[in-house]
């Protein structure tokens, strides 16, 4: 089994490379300087590029055309402005950049053509799928991603956790250059299972260097020189004063280091007075003053801890140790802090600055390559009727034998085969050879075991085929899987309450990979060559919270005139949503009506905004807000209405920009507008709007339950199964009355709506029934009354017959057809899915 065997902790400041091999691990180090990291800074001289520690002293010099803390705005559409080029680079090109780097370390003269990239746990999946583009816009033909927690916890617990230990759960506190996550591992039976998470994408290093510059250095230098406009100036990217930022930036992440041995240290500065005189100013910083700057932001890591032990159900008791990595650590302010708060020992025993990338080899050495090529004999590999062998096992374990299993090809009957350890302590025997097998093999504690594999004809005699051997280091632990960060779900029609849905697909803490199907039904009548559109709206973040606040993965839009026919509304959707533990989604879509298939890979690197939907969704927050503006006014809360108000001016502002944009445009704009509308969204659940639903949706809830209730106790011929319903319906009533939850309740009236709306369509009365409403209709009250008569012709004799299946579907499209069912308030387009 060939593994890909090369890790890369590619940071927000500095980045690593190392290789698993002989069931240990090595980082390779800088041939130039023989560092093990080199600094996540790219600097570009005439038509030079340069990568590293020349490239940082190059910020003191030409801020203009170095660039470093890249990594956090991967996934995004911004890009930076190469000013001696005249040029813009994106975040992918300059981490691919880095990564091209980190190939010469490597120097056994070997190029890595697999490597496993690490990424903060909180990456969302545009962030992961634009990390992997960058690996193979620096040439490795293949990308695994591992999540930095994880690759932290392999290297700690293969390392120093006792025997006496193996079993507990602990967190492990990742404070990098740029990221924060905490994780919730546990260990049991030799097994690592990352159980939850929490993380910021914008919190690390580079933001307490930006505190020293602007809340320390810069007042004492505006006391220094008496530039009271300095702060400003430095804010508005003033040539002269930007520069001195980058400068400052970096004599501050200097500080910092120090401040970690030393109660104060100095920061010379020089600075350009007004008259165009140099002079020189020390300023001194303390351990004090850093502190202060941080607190904030370091108890915001301790509130996400807390919070990870509250909804786990958790104290600290029940941790074992709480273990801490990444640069940031060494400052003992956080330390100490975290000790205290949390009242959890901590473990500061795996390197801070290698932990990550030690553990994503160690990743790598028991990850299989994804075109694992056929293990075949040695020699005569040109002749195609050689038999050959498919490995399969884990290259690393904890337990004291391990299955090994394989398969053949150009299988042979009357062949044998035998296993056996190099050492002579295990041997499989004369086995028949079958097209597949396996074999427990036996493993000695602490040390790589190696198995030889031969084969034997009917005679026993030995045929002519060397294969590679079988390679288990003992000692290692094995990682359950990688979770999934948040929900992923699809957006759905909530019809009875005019807007849309998130329904989950994938939930948050879920083993990667993942596959499902879902079944779901066209929500509205969709006319062939009619302007409408059934959107797939791949969403990711909560799936409690409204479509609108949560993230937009990828959207499949699949226009009327694509249709080979009409699509009528009930119809059904199959759905198949796959995603890979490198979080590459694949979405197919099945019309039944039509038997016709869409299929979609996501784009890993950009964010694509539907201008339609995004109209749409703007529209529907403007009417909600409406709504409680009404409800203000009537209950004279004068306050509150101006609140709205101010949010309904927002709100019709972004519409009117969303108005004037198109899908061809790809412009910033578009992506401004999205994330302004996302944070609006927010704000609007915040405040309190989704109270004023819930009422109505209960309101609604309790007149489907009564009406649901009579017909059980006067149609006798209501399936048994949806009797069940009812009854089950019955007894949420009490959950319904006590929740003030706007999904949970509307989740409940959902149900009850479907379940209306089944037992019409399956008891035989009732079917009569709603269809006799339906012909009695007038011309006036139906769309295409000429089409309605053909469909109520057919009814009758569908009746005649007892054909109440054809009668169904009769039944839908008078439905479709009737004007009745269409409220009179302007109807959102919705997703045509429900």
């Amino acid at each position: 089994m060939e593994t890909i065997n090369f890790g890369i902790d590619l940071g927000t400041t500095n980045s690593l490379i190392a290789k698993f091999e002989d069931g240990s691990v090595e980082i390779y180090k800088n041939p130039l300087g023989l560092k093990e990291s080199i600094p996540s800074c790219v600097a570009f001289r005439g038509e030079r590029i340069i990568v590293g520690d020349k490239a940082r002293e190059w910020l003191l010099k030409d801020p203009m055309n170095v660039f470093a803390s890249f990594k956090r705005k991967v996934g995004t559409d911004e890009n930076y402005y190469i000013t001696s080029q005249n040029d813009t680079i994106s975040p992918i090109a300059l981490s691919a950049h880095v990564l091209k780097e980190m190939k010469n370390f490597v120097h056994t003269g070997e190029v890595p053509q697999a490597v496993v990239i690490t990424i903060p746990a909180s990456f969302d999946t545009i962030q992961s799928n634009a990390t992997k583009q960058a690996g193979y816009e620096a040439g490795f033909k293949e990308v695994a991603l591992l999540q930095e927690p994880i690759a932290a916890s392999l290297a700690f617990f293969n390392k120093h956790l006792s025997e006496s230990k193996e079993k507990g759960k602990w967190l492990v506190y990742d404070l990098g250059g740029g990221t924060f996550d905490i994780a919730l591992v546990g260990i049991e039976n030799n097994e690592m299972k990352v159980i939850d998470h929490k993380g910021d994408n914008y919190l690390g290093g580079v933001d307490f260097d930006h505190l020293i510059v602007m809340d320390v250095i810069v007042p004492k230098l505006i006391r220094l020189t008496g530039n009271m406009q300095m702060t400003e100036q430095i804010k508005s990217r003033q040539k002269v004063f930007e520069k001195l930022y980058f400068v400052l930036l970096l004599k501050a992440e200097e500080a910092k280091k120090e401040l970690s041995s030393s109660a104060f240290t100095e920061v010379e500065v020089e600075y350009e007075l007004e008259n165009g005189n140099i002079e020189d100013f020390v300023i001194e910083v303390t351990r004090e003053e850093l502190n202060a700057v941080i607190a904030d932001k370091i108890q915001g890591t301790i509130a996400m801890i807390l919070d990870i032990l509250e909804r786990n159900n958790l104290t600290k008791n029940d941790i074992e140790e709480l273990i801490m990595i990444g640069g940031s650590t060494y400052i003992p302010y956080v330390r100490e802090s975290v000790a205290v708060e949390t009242g959890i020992v901590i473990n500061t025993k795996a390197d801070p600055t290698t932990a990550v990338v030690v553990g994503a080899a160690y990743f790598a050495g028991n990850k299989p390559k994804q075109r694992e090529a056929e293990v075949k004999p040695k020699e005569n590999t040109e002749d195609s009727g050689a038999i050959g062998l498919k490995f399969g096992y884990n290259k690393t374990t904890k337990d004291s034998e391990e299955y090994v299993s394989l398969s053949v090809t150009n299988f042979k009957s009357g062949c044998f085969y035998r296993i056996s350890r190099e050492d002579g302590g295990f041997d499989s025997g004369l086995k028949a050879l079958t097209p597949t097998f396996g074999e427990f093999l036996l493993v000695l504690p602490n040390r790589k075991n190696v198995f030889n594999i031969r084969l034997f004809d009917e005679f026993s005699t030995p045929l002519d085929a060397v294969f590679s051997p079988i390679e288990i280091t003992h000692g290692l632990f094995n990682l359950y899987g990688q979770p999934l960060p948040e929900d992923i779900c699809i957006e759905v029609d909530d019809l009875s309450n005019n807007a849309t849905k998130c329904e989950v697909v994938f939930a948050r803490n879920s083993i990667l990979p993942l596959t499902k199907t879902l079944y779901k039904e066209i929500s509205k009548t969709i006319r062939k060559n009619s302007d409408d559109v059934i959107f797939i709206n791949l969403l990711e973040g909560d799936g409690g919270q409204h479509p609108s606040t949560n993230k937009v993965i990828g959207v499949i839009e699949i226009k009327a005139e694509f249709l080979t026919n009409d699509i009528i509304k009930g119809s059904e959707v199959e759905l198949l949503v796959e995603m890979s533990e490198s979080r590459d989604i694949k979405v197919s879509l099945l019309l039944g009506m039509t038997n016709q298939s869409f299929n979609e890979v996501f784009s890993p690197t950009k964010r694509y905004v539907s201008a339609l939907k995004l109209q749409d969704e703007i529209s529907e927050l403007r009417g909600q807000l409406r709504l409680d503006l009404d409800k203000a006014l009537r209950n004279e809360e004068f306050e509150f209405a101006a609140q709205i108000q101010t949010k309904i001016d927002k709100v019709q502002h972004l519409y009117e920009q969303a108005k004037s944009i198109r899908n061809e445009g790809l412009t910033d704009e578009k992506y401004q507008i999205d994330e302004a509308k996302r944070k609006l969204a927010q704000q609007l659940y915040a405040l309190g709007s989704s109270n004023t639903k819930v009422y109505r949706i209960k309101e609604r809830f309790y007149e489907t339950v009564e009406l649901l209730q009579s017909w059980i106790e006067t149609f006798q011929d209501i399936p048994d199964r949806f009797k069940e319903g009812i009854k089950e319906l019955m007894e949420n009533k009490h959950e319904v009355a006590k929740s003030n939850n706007y999904f949970i309740v509307e989740g409940q009236n959902a149900k009850a709506n479907k379940l209306v709306n089944n037992v019409i369509l399956y008891t035989p009365t009732l079917l009569i029934s709603y269809f006799h409403i339906y012909a009695s209709l007038s011309p006036q009250e139906y769309s295409d009354y000429r089409r309605a008569q053909t469909e109520i012709a057919k009814g009758e004799k569908a009746i005649e017959r007892q054909n109440y299946e054809e009668l169904r579907g009769i039944l839908l499209s008078l439905s479709s057809l009737s004007k009745s069912d269409e409220p009179l308030e302007v109807k959102i387009k919705g997703t045509g899915l429900s």
